[in-house]
């Protein structure tokens, strides 16, 4: 049974962090916690005692096990200090101290908002906007930021107005491309339910026939750093907005490396004579290679062969004798074995129903082959290690991915979804800071930013009004290490 807003709304917040129960026709506040499960390598939630209930006419009611807990906090029921979310939210704003100066120079009238909303979207992966306000006022956001407008009828008119400024959203991110840089094309599929002209049925990966909406992203190739983005009418396939995405972004003498999805022989014409270097992947059906090619299974009609995480990738460069043009195929045979063998998988599981017996697999002769067609007149190796640069920016991407749909759906307006596709950008700008901050650590090695997160978001401010003041709970000794490491210190505004 979900719990009803009128009862969040009275959740004690003196204890940290705590989950409401709904037994027996009452609703029962427990504290939770989290330990270091070393087996599966990931934080457990821990759920402790009781301490107490709540109804809509009395809010929180402690039981014996609360009013022990408040007497050694040294609180009455009457005076209970004030305890807010923290660890989190100055992680990320530490380690991105930039931030709060560009969003400022852009929306000086709102960028606290803008940046409260980021940060409360990213720690606590709100999906509604009904829950920002229990959300603010639990966070240390509501302590530096105490003025802000933060009902649901707020943030919903402040979400639409946001998105009705796409000229200074484009500005703002326009400042963020330089001359030169190398970029990495991606685009995805936000589903929404909404009547605004942005959703239409259209191409994507699932075969999904609902109404979407696409975004088409742009990365920074050597730090991965999210620069750019264009919403899309979701009819609109990328390759047909990807020119449009190009000029929009402001791009000059930059490298463009894009998805499959963006190559056109329109495209290519158009990065020629804006002055582009571009290196686009083909797609598999491509005349750009000759069949007999893929026919001939001697290794020798290869230019040669290097080695790829311990895994051999064949090559070879031809002239496209098109106006200065390479076409760069490679073979990955750790790939081509893992394809052909999903291909027999599923052909055997399929048995009598499908036209294709198992071993018709071999007519599939360009499983593992992938080309590209590029001006870069590069040794073949340097080609296959600048588009393995687009596969690593996943992380991030995935981020956007698996979390802006649930929110986007619930748009109602272009705007109001221009509006939280920006806040989403602003989000993924912290989250690339934290995933930036572990890579030069080599924390990624051990953590995921996810985990990162989870460690830091329960560490509390706790504010008791007396003469002891401010206080930081305590942390555990593993993530005080994570903190030192990523040089964050929690007790600097204390």
């Amino acid at each position: 049974m979900s719990i009803p807003e009128s009862i969040k709304s009275k959740r004690p917040t003196q204890f940290g962090a705590i989950e409401i129960r709904y037994i027996g026709g009452h609703y029962y506040a427990y504290q939770v916690s989290s330990r270091w499960d070393a087996a599966k390598g990931r934080p457990q939630k821990v759920t402790g005692k009781s301490i107490g209930k709540i109804t809509e006419a009395d809010g929180f009611i402690p039981n014996a096990n609360g009013l022990r807990l408040m007497q050694e906090m040294r609180i009455t029921p009457d005076v209970a200090p004030s305890v807010k979310n923290y660890g989190a939210y100055e992680l990320l704003q530490q380690l991105t101290p930039e931030m709060d100066q560009k969003i400022r120079k852009y929306f000086l009238g709102s960028f606290r908002e803008i940046r409260t909303i980021a940060l409360l979207r990213l720690v606590d992966g709100i999906s509604s906007v009904r829950m920002i306000q229990p959300l603010f006022l639990d966070s240390y956001m509501s302590d530096i930021c105490g003025d802000i407008a933060v009902s649901e009828g707020s943030v919903r008119r402040f979400i639409s107005k946001l998105g009705s400024e796409q000229d200074t959203i484009d500005a703002f991110m326009k400042s963020q491309v330089m001359p030169g840089m190398t970029l990495l094309f991606d685009g995805t599929s936000i589903f929404t339910k909404s009547a605004d002209s942005l959703a239409a049925k259209g191409y994507n990966p699932d075969h999904s026939l609902d109404p979407q909406a696409r975004l088409l992203y742009v990365f920074e190739k050597d730090s991965h750093k999210p620069v750019f983005y264009r919403v899309v009418q979701g009819s609109i396939v990328d390759k047909a907005d990807f020119m449009d995405t190009v000029n929009a972004a402001g791009c000059r003498d930059c490298i463009i490396i894009a998805d499959k999805g963006f190559y056109s022989k329109q495209n290519v014409s158009a990065l020629l004579n804006a002055g582009m270097r571009y290196i686009l992947p083909l797609r598999e059906e491509t005349v750009n290679v000759e069949t007999e090619f893929y026919k001939n299974t001697d290794d020798n009609k290869w230019d040669g062969v290097f080695t790829y995480n311990k895994r051999a990738v064949w090559y070879r460069k031809r002239s496209s004798r098109n106006k200065g043009n390479f076409i760069y195929t490679f073979r990955d045979d750790s790939r081509r074995a893992e394809l052909v063998g999903h291909y027999v998988e599923q052909v055997e599981k399929h048995y009598g129903e499908e036209e294709h017996e198992p071993k018709d697999v071999i007519k599939e002769i360009r499983m593992g082959y992938f080309s590209f067609c590029s001006n870069l007149d590069l040794e073949a190796k340097e080609i296959y290690l600048d588009y393995k640069e687009r596969w690593d920016i996943e992380q991030c991407f995935d981020y956007l991915k698996n979390s802006v749909s649930t929110t986007a759906s619930h748009a109602h307006t272009d705007e109001y979804f221009r509006g939280w596709a920006f806040l989403n950008h602003v989000s993924l700008l912290y989250y690339y800071g934290l995933l930036n901050a572990l890579r030069n650590t080599k924390l990624d090695e051990k953590y995921s930013a996810e985990d990162v997160l989870k460690l830091t978001k329960n560490i509390y401010r706790v504010d008791t009004g007396d003469k002891e003041g401010i206080r930081i709970s305590a942390i555990q000794k593993k993530t005080q290490n994570v903190l030192d490491i990523l040089g964050v210190n929690l007790l600097r505004k204390i």
